[in-house]
């Protein structure tokens, strides 16, 4: 893989997951590729915020070392915001709300699929927290911001 701009990054939502992941990652990763996840673009996709794991800071003190040691806690995937220019009518729009409303019992995860246009393509759960609208003025684009928080690991597809 090369150095590459953003130009030409695609983002997926796929059909609502039936079962939880496995923690295992090449476990998941083939579940989130199965041809039974039906994935359909985000159409009008501005921008992706950043995502990935960070771990939390788990610190003590030593009074004998007079040292602070820190060690890791547990992993977040945080929240990501897809910044996207407004269409009503595209289907990958329509179901990013449709899955920010979806309450339907504990199990609300949505697989999402971002792929590079050098062919990597990432793979992670979330569930759709909020979907808002940015207005702006009159020379602006009436935008979407959809948060989405990850509930899984990022998995790398380079074999895509």
């Amino acid at each position: 893989m090369s150095v590459m701009t953003g130009a030409g990054t695609r983002v997926f939502i796929g059909s609502k997951l039936t079962a939880a992941l496995s923690d295992d990652d090449a476990t998941d990763l083939a579940a989130l590729k199965a041809a039974a996840i039906t994935y359909t673009e985000i159409g009008e996709l501005i921008g992706v915020g950043d995502y990935g794991d960070s771990v939390s800071d788990v610190s003590y003190t030593a009074l004998a070392k007079s040292r602070v040691t820190h060690l890791k806690g547990v992993a977040d995937g945080g929240t990501v915001d897809l910044t996207i220019a407004f269409d009503a009518g595209d289907a990958g729009q329509d179901a990013l709300v449709a899955a920010s409303k979806d309450r339907a019992g504990f199990y609300y995860l949505y697989p999402l699929k971002i792929q590079y246009v050098d062919g990597l393509i990432d793979y992670c759960a979330v569930a759709v927290q909020g979907v808002r609208k940015q207005p702006g003025s009159g020379n602006d684009v009436v935008q979407r911001v959809v948060t989405v928080a990850v509930n899984s690991p990022i998995l790398e597809d380079a074999g895509a």
